[in-house]
């Protein structure tokens, strides 16, 4: 049976749902071996999540709104990104 890239993420846990065309066309054009390393890193991140939950603990708010500033008003994502760019 040859290698299904989709069905293979699916019961990973990776994907679930239903996915727009692009985004299934995207998918079944991965590799086994793109696969695999998405599947890896997920079991990957699992592992040590509780550790990086334990430290973002003591992380409450970015040091700008500590200092009285509107975070949003100090990030460039959309410069960055080109979101909100005319079309």
């Amino acid at each position: 049976m040859a290698f299904n890239s989709v069905t293979s993420l699916r019961d990973a846990g990776l994907i679930s749902g239903g996915l727009r065309p692009e985004l299934e066309d995207f998918f079944a054009s991965l590799t086994e071996t793109e696969v695999n390393t998405l599947v890896s890193l997920k079991s990957r991140l699992a592992e040590v999540l509780p550790e990086v939950e334990a430290h973002s603990a003591q992380w409450s708010a970015p040091t700008a709104t500590q200092e009285g500033f509107d975070a949003a008003m100090l990030c460039a994502c959309s410069i960055w990104s080109g979101a909100g760019a005319a079309a």
